[in-house]
């Protein structure tokens, strides 16, 4: 139905009260109301929508609450392994504080630290790693995590590449994954607790890049593999690069919108990012795993004419949500991470804005 029709039954004045105008404005358009569907339908869509943010909870940090403490290499060899077991204590400490605020501010998406345990894949230490130590910790955490309704996710550093040529990046992300793997088993966390990575590496060109990664990812622990999902990326691999090993491999797809804008591939307008939306979903529905998308925006001010490197640097806030995303939620439950650097501020302000 379009704006027309809508002021001729008299209906804008009643959307308008109701606060809707004002929330598909903030979608971007009005005059896209007709690709909206029935206005009816808008809030059930968001309804569809468990947004969340990364690492850092800015509220928290300003008390001294975080859980990526860390130190220097040089600072461990002086002081000893139990200096970053002592690091990790205090991380898993101030982990709860953070749950409970999601869970007191509707939050209920949070992507864990990946620094919680420092030097945990480190040659010199993952091999002699006390995990036992910590066992106990994480099945607590695991526990408030479920009554707090929060759903974990790891998205580890870029470093992580399992399409890399060099045997020793291959051997170290396969480390680094695997015991993200058994963090999350530790904690209980069921399916939808993913293992996020990008395709990494095509120096050798994209096609052998990938049949290494298929190769590779046979390496991985069994809960590795099952919780591992690939994530389109601005620089290298996009949506399309990603999809016939994602169907070879039932390893789902992470559709990250800002990365998408920049690497579109061959994907030209929103009706062909539907369509092959529509195929990723398919892979987290023949996996039971409720599908993962990530958003966030360049900086304001930045056009389409500027460089990558430019574009790809994230805004403190995320002013939209994308038309393709409402439209998707229209057939499935999603969780978005948002990419910002005002990490669960700008959760919240998407929260004010859509009035969500």
């Amino acid at each position: 139905m379009t704006l027309n029709k809508l002021d001729k039954l008299g209906k804008l004045d009643k959307l308008d009260k109701l606060g809707k105008l004002d929330k598909l404005d903030k979608l971007g358009n009005l005059d896209n109301l007709d690709k909206l569907g029935n206005l009816d339908n808008l809030d059930k869509r968001l309804n569809n929508l468990n947004m969340g943010y990364c690492c850092i909870n800015t509220d928290l940090r300003a008390l001294g609450i975080f859980t990526s403490r860390t130190c220097r290499l040089d600072t461990v060899r002086q002081r000893g392994i139990e200096y970053i077991y002592e690091l990790a204590e205090q991380n898993i400490n101030d982990l709860p504080a953070i749950f409970r605020w999601n869970y007191r501010n509707k939050i209920y998406l949070y992507r864990m630290s990946s620094e919680m345990f420092p030097f945990a894949s480190h040659p010199d230490f993952y091999k002699i790693y006390d995990w036992e130590r910590f066992r106990l910790r994480l099945q607590n955490l695991g526990e408030l995590a479920k009554h707090y309704n929060q759903t974990i996710t790891f998205h580890p550093g870029q470093y992580n590449q399992l399409t890399s040529s060099r045997e020793s990046v291959v051997e170290k992300s396969i480390i680094d994954i695997d015991i993200h793997a058994k963090i999350l088993d530790t904690m209980n966390c069921g399916n939808d607790s993913v293992i996020v990575i990008h395709g990494g590496s095509k120096a050798d060109g994209k096609q052998v890049c990938l049949d290494r990664l298929c190769k590779n990812f046979l390496e991985l622990s069994e809960s590795s593999r099952k919780r591992l999902v690939l994530e389109n990326c601005e620089m290298a691999y996009s949506i399309q690069d990603l999809l016939p090993v994602s169907r070879k491999l039932q390893v789902p797809i992470v559709l990250d919108y800002h990365h998408h804008n920049i690497n579109p591939g061959t994907i030209k307008d929103d009706n062909q990012l539907i369509n092959i939306t529509n195929e990723v979903l398919d892979i987290w529905k023949s996996r039971d795993i409720t599908p993962l998308f990530h958003l966030s925006e360049s900086r304001p001010g930045i056009t389409l004419s500027d460089s990558i490197t430019a574009r790809r640097a994230h805004s403190d806030y995320v002013q939209t949500l994308p038309l393709v995303l409402i439209q998707t939620l229209e057939i499935s439950k999603i969780n978005l991470d948002i990419e910002a650097k005002m990490k669960e501020q700008a959760v919240l302000l998407i929260f004010k804005n859509y009035k969500i």
